[in-house]
């Protein structure tokens, strides 16, 4: 079967990934949540569980539900242990991907995912970049994520690509400070691109 077109979607935290991801699923495309996926994937598949908790210890999990506040307080305490994590994960989630794309079946999918330019991602044939101003973003987060505070929302933003790197490296950038109504217009737009 040939393999398909690969459209990346990418941008910080509250940037508006999954709303536009939501728009196009509403449009029939096919989209896969990287990040979602490498949730599950660090709860389901064992030889990544195993491989987590000899990184992180027995505390990584709880009744074998990952223990994402451990494993956050760890990787803060020691960061190198961030990029530990990923080097398990990342080519579980490429490989779940690839079965995940064979499956469907569709000449052209969309693959939703933060850390696209971060990793060179060579599964992209077509990268977007939705991006937001920051206070939009945060109040974004705060809805979704009352436990967050704003102090710890703008480290997450510092700690991801700027937006300048994400302009640089991307065939498409979507503003994403309007209405749900304004949005759906770029996708129209960002279709007449891809297809």
């Amino acid at each position: 079967m040939k393999t398909p077109r690969v459209i990346c979607i990418t941008g910080g935290i509250g940037s508006g990934k999954s709303t536009l991801c939501k728009l196009l699923e509403s449009r029939g495309y096919a989209v896969y949540y990287s990040d979602e996926r490498a949730k599950q994937l660090m709860s389901s598949q064992m030889s990544l569980v195993r491989s987590i908790t000899n990184l992180f210890g027995e505390s990584a999990y709880d009744s074998g539900i990952l223990n994402r506040a451990y494993i956050s307080s760890c990787i803060f305490k020691q960061e190198y242990l961030k990029v530990e994590l990923e080097s398990l994960v990342h080519p579980i989630v490429k490989e779940d991907f690839i079965n995940w794309s064979a499956d469907i079946g569709e000449p052209i999918v969309f693959k939703e995912s933060a850390l696209v330019l971060e990793t060179n991602d060579d599964s992209c044939h077509f990268v977007i970049s939705i991006m937001a101003e920051e206070s939009l973003r945060i109040k974004r987060v705060k809805q979704r994520s009352p436990a967050l505070d704003e102090t710890r929302i703008k480290e997450i933003i510092l700690s991801q690509h700027p937006d300048h790197l994400r302009e640089k490296h991307s065939h498409l950038v979507i503003e994403n400070n309007g209405t749900l109504n304004e949005l759906e217009l770029q996708v129209d737009y960002l279709m007449s691109k891809v297809i």
